[in-house]
């Protein structure tokens, strides 16, 4: 006897669903959790609606991430499927993603500071990156509510609606203050080096519960904050690796020429610390096993 598999549906036309719940709102999108309702697949739904033309740069963000998806296929890499655009009168009225479902929490949710899990988060997020710079996209948004932990223990880097396309114009400042490099503010440079800012700054943040970049307050220029009183990570937490110590301060320098050359470099560093802390991948943990309390704050 033959069994007959049905293939996931991956394509909004004709796809029948049923919303289970919304996921969360913000940025002029909605997302909600949907279920297919022959096959019971589970995917995230994000729907963009143009109310007024203030959602214009919504609706185009939107279009954005999905083209910028489909230049991509990595494990550690959001999906995107499909994109539905609604018309009425040649005007948009709303933009659908559908999307890969990652069920857990991103890292500003968490509360783990355990040096061992960060660390096997952090590679994984690293080889997403390196995968995306291979292909000439740059994420120029990297920071720890893009970062997903599934329960599986699956990293996860979200939100490529502010990506840059090597080759496209770019017409604003991209990023987020704490995080961003400062050229990107300067310059509205997006590129490799600075991508490897935005996760230096993350990698501050997870293991020392602190900025990098200091000061920050609405309309502040992150190329003039006095960045001499960021304290090196191992000043704040004593029990992080002299090595790992250096990377993250290595990829916050100041001129992007003194960062690392590239997020394989990066990786292959972290791996490095890694081994030394007799770490195997599979030792990182879901986001549903994580300890109640903080762990080495």
């Amino acid at each position: 006897m033959t069994a007959i598999v049905s293939e996931q549906n991956k394509k909004l036309a004709g796809l029948q669903f049923r919303v289970v719940k919304a996921l969360g709102a913000g940025a002029g999108s909605t997302i909600f959790l949907i279920s297919d309702s022959h096959l019971g697949y589970r995917y995230a739904l994000k729907v963009v609606k143009r109310q007024s033309d203030e959602d214009e740069i919504y609706v185009n963000q939107a279009i954005h991430e999905f083209e910028v998806a489909q230049r991509f296929n990595h494990p550690n890499l959001l999906q995107i499927y499909d994109l539905r655009v609604k018309k009425k009168w040649f005007r948009t009225e709303s933009v659908e993603l559908l999307m890969e479902f990652v069920d857990g929490r991103n890292l500003d949710e968490l509360q783990t500071r355990a040096i061992d899990q960060l660390v096997l988060v952090f590679i994984q997020v690293a080889a997403g990156l390196a995968h995306m710079h291979r292909r000439g996209v740059y994420h120029g948004d990297v920071k720890p509510g893009n970062i997903m932990l599934s329960r599986d223990g699956v990293v996860k880097l979200i939100d490529f609606g502010t990506a840059w396309i090597k080759g496209q114009p770019k017409d604003r400042v991209q990023g987020t203050p704490q995080y961003m490099a400062p050229e990107q503010y300067a310059d509205r440079t997006v590129d490799d080096r600075t991508d490897i800012f935005n996760f230096g700054a993350t990698m501050y943040r997870m293991f020392t519960g602190h900025y990098a970049n200091l000061d920050v307050h609405p309309g502040l220029n992150p190329a003039l904050m006095q960045r001499s009183r960021r304290k090196p990570p191992i000043a704040v937490r004593h029990d992080i690796p002299g090595t790992l110590n250096e990377l993250i301060l290595a990829c916050l320098e100041e001129s992007p020429l003194r960062r690392p050359s590239n997020l394989y470099e990066v990786r292959q560093k972290l791996v490095a610390v890694a081994r030394h802390l007799g770490l195997r991948p599979d030792d990182l943990r879901g986001s549903e096993d994580e300890p109640s309390d903080a762990e080495g704050s």
